[in-house]
C-alpha cells in the first residue's frame, strides 16, 4: 500500500511535495490517523496518515521542536 512516492501541495507555498510513507515505522501504530512530520525548504508540514497510508488531513507547522517528557 505505500509503494511509490506520495504527494500533496505544500499549503504554504503551493509547491508540490513528493514524499514517501515510511513503512517499516508505520508498521508499529497501533493509533490512526498518526501524524508524519514533512520539512519542506524552511517550514515544515504535518500530515495525517490514516490505516490505509492515505493522507487524511493537513496542517501548517510553524517550527519543529522535540521534547523529552520528564519521568
Amino acid at each position: 500500500m505505500t509503494d511509490g512516492l506520495k504527494w500533496l501541495q505544500c499549503p504554504i507555498c503551493k509547491e508540490t511535495v513528493y514524499w514517501k510513507v515510511p513503512e517499516k515505522v508505520l508498521k508499529n501504530v497501533k493509533r490512526f490517523p498518526t501524524p508524519v512530520i514533512i520539512k519542506h525548504e524552511d517550514h515544515y508540514v504535518v500530515c495525517y496518515v490514516d490505516s490505509h497510508y492515505q493522507v487524511a488531513d493537513t496542517e501548517i507547522a510553524s517550527a519543529f521542536i522535540e521534547a523529552k517528557a520528564k519521568e
